[in-house]
């Protein structure tokens, strides 16, 4: 890792300590698109999402993900931190500075290190208390691609707000969270190599948010286990639920991007549309079966299949009450590095290869030491461009005195990309963190663990720093 990007990661890490003693105050999303002025690439265009929390007035930090979103470059994937700065011009309009520091890849346009920067200058109009349009431009620099270019940009900001008002009627409520298993086919399809498309298997994770009137709006990403070593996809959508009794009927229609592993999506952008039957588990769990199509509408390639969930649900369900009981989480935001084994990459060879991942985790507890995790990383430096992983995972924790803790988790996911031989994708691993408490709700941690593909040649240690902040609702 050369020196300008270890002066980088020093600062979040420092920048993160000192905003843990900050409350949470709201959260914000914002949706771009950044179109690339004089593209050298098959990536013509990115999608931007972003989720950040305020830690002043006019400063917020958080997590963005960059998505192939126009051209020839379904599958590029950007992952990283992100600061924006609001300067207030009007009571309506606002000037808004960001700058991201992360890393990707895919589409086979990134090669190296897939070290990505950004910053960007929006001017933002509040059409709603909540809801702001933005427009603008922005600076795109990745290493390992022609891309070092200038980008149109314009897009949506959404604001949560901490305390819902009297009159506030479009405050997203959290509804259910999700773990969730895919199966794709696409008869007659060709890969991006010509070939037959193979049947795809995902493994992902969803969030879900109440609307009004059995109304959702939702928001998951899925990697390949099978069929597409590097296939990713992240998607967004609607959700209209009919309660039938204990169970409930839905229909739901969602837009996004995705690509990688072979499969031909062109741009990256693909949207769905699925009907499906929840099934009760005890008072707080569905069992969600789902069937339907989706479509890579700048490729054409299209394909069906099913889907396994299994939800927790919360308020907002038209087939539970609230039952007014606080939920604990848990986010983590970090790096790590995964020193490779010999049979690390595709080509067996090792030379320039010293993969360090951005990490973003998130933490639910069933009980008070016992938790479900989501962690998803993918590359900012080392060789490794494009490799990305996600994990599903059930950790405990042990208190070690009132400033220290020891947390213990298992995990099961997806990776791919970035010439790693992951096999068909399907990992497992293993890690120990401790913790040093900073506050009650805020810890510095290290962690050390195994990761070790199914299939593959990977078997490696993994070495973690990271933040983690706690956090409940209703």
């Amino acid at each position: 890792m050369n020196y300008y990007l270890k002066k980088r990661l020093l600062k979040i890490v420092a920048f993160l300590t000192v905003i843990s003693a900050q409350p949470v105050m709201a959260l914000e999303v914002e949706s771009d698109f950044d179109y690339l002025m004089s593209p050298k690439t098959t990536i013509k265009g990115l999608h931007r999402l972003f989720v950040g929390v305020p830690v002043s007035d006019t400063l917020s930090f958080g997590q963005s993900i960059y998505s192939g979103a126009s051209g020839d470059g379904g599958g590029a994937f950007f992952w990283g931190f992100e600061g924006v700065k609001r300067i207030p011009m009007s009571p309506r309009w606002n000037l808004a500075l960001s700058g991201f520091l992360g890393g990707g890849g895919g589409a086979s346009q990134v090669v190296g290190d897939g070290t990505m920067f950004r910053f960007g200058v929006m001017g933002e109009y509040a059409v709603t208390s909540n809801w702001s349009a933005r427009a603008g431009v922005s600076h795109v620099s990745i290493s390992g691609a022609p891309i070092d270019d200038w980008s149109a940009s314009f897009g949506l900001r959404y604001q949560i707000s901490p305390i819902a008002k009297s009159n506030e009627t479009d405050r997203l409520k959290l509804s259910r969270t999700s773990f969730r298993a895919s199966q794709l086919q696409f008869p007659g399809a060709l890969s991006r190599s010509g070939t037959a498309q193979a049947q795809l298997r995902l493994m992902g994770a969803e969030a879900s948010f109440n609307i009004a009137n059995g109304y959702e709006t939702f928001f998951g990403a899925d990697g390949a286990v099978s069929g597409g070593d590097g296939y990713m996809q992240v998607i967004g959508g609607l959700r209209k639920r009919w309660p039938l009794g204990p169970i409930s009927l839905f229909g739901q229609s969602s837009i996004g991007f995705g690509g990688g592993g072979n499969v031909d999506t062109g741009g990256g952008l693909i949207a769905s549309a699925s009907i499906g039957m929840a099934f009760p588990i005890g008072d707080s769990f569905d069992l969600d079966f789902t069937y339907g199509a989706l479509n890579a509408l700048s490729s054409g390639v299209s394909g069906h299949g099913v889907q396994l969930s299994l939800s927790r649900v919360f308020e907002g369900s038209p087939t539970r009450k609230n039952s007014g009981e606080q939920q604990q989480w848990q986010v983590g935001l970090g790096i790590s590095i995964q020193p490779p084994n010999a049979s690390y990459m595709k080509s067996r060879s090792n030379v320039g290869i010293q993969p360090v991942m951005q990490e973003s985790s998130i933490d639910y507890f069933i009980s008070k030491k016992t938790y479900l995790t989501g962690n998803a990383q993918t590359t900012i430096s080392g060789g490794v461009a494009g490799y990305a992983v996600g994990l599903l995972g059930l950790g405990h924790e042990f208190d070690l005195g009132k400033l220290w803790r020891i947390s213990l988790e298992a995990h099961v996911g997806a990776a791919g990309g970035g010439g790693v031989d992951v096999g068909k994708g399907l990992l497992g691993g293993a890690r120990v963190e401790a913790d040093y408490l900073l506050s009650s709700n805020n810890a510095v941690s290290f962690g050390v663990g195994l990761l070790k593909s199914v299939d593959g040649g990977v078997n490696v240690p993994i070495v973690q720093l990271g933040f983690k902040h706690r956090f409940k609702t209703h």
